[in-house]
């Protein structure tokens, strides 16, 4: 016979778990920036040459310098590093879209196709953003935090040549 105070032992225990595990998860967002931004905007880019590329770069620059560590950014979907700085006081985003030209293997066996590769599928961010907003990672004397920049503007696009002009 089954013992009802077993059961609800087991469904309680189950509760406690799953909602200290939800809280594990979830990361806080700071209402305030820990350091001061003094830009912050973002520039799409194109290659000069056929397969060269296409992506996008994220600028963040900073009042002055500081203990604070800005170390990575989730922008339009993606997780960008922001360990290049131009100088110390900006901190550089760069990200590039795949390519999506792929050479594919068509053919009656299935052991000839075996050698395609699988497209790369992308981890979901753990934000919900708007096509503008971006979401900082920094460390902070050794602690870990997040803060929020709204209405992240677009530059003018930059062309990159093939080469040099002789």
């Amino acid at each position: 016979m089954i013992n009802l105070r077993t059961i609800s032992t087991t469904i309680g225990v189950l509760l406690v778990l799953i909602t200290y595990t939800q809280c594990a998860s979830s990361q806080q967002i700071d209402m305030k920036t820990p350091i001061v931004i003094k830009d912050v905007y973002f520039q799409k880019w194109v290659a000069g040459v056929e397969g060269g590329g296409s992506g996008f770069m994220l600028y963040i620059e900073v009042n002055s310098t500081s203990d604070v560590q800005l170390e990575y950014a989730y922008f339009k979907g993606k997780k960008i590093e922001l360990g290049h700085k131009t100088n110390e006081l900006v901190y550089v985003g760069h990200h590039t879209y795949p390519s999506r030209r792929q050479d594919l293997i068509m053919s009656d066996d299935p052991k000839k196709e075996f050698k395609n590769q699988l497209p790369a599928v992308e981890k979901k961010p753990p934000f919900e953003l708007k096509d503008n907003e971006c979401i900082v990672a920094y460390t902070k004397k050794g602690k870990k935090g997040y803060f929020k920049l709204n209405n992240v503007p677009e530059k003018e696009l930059q062309a990159y040549p093939t080469r040099k002009s002789q």
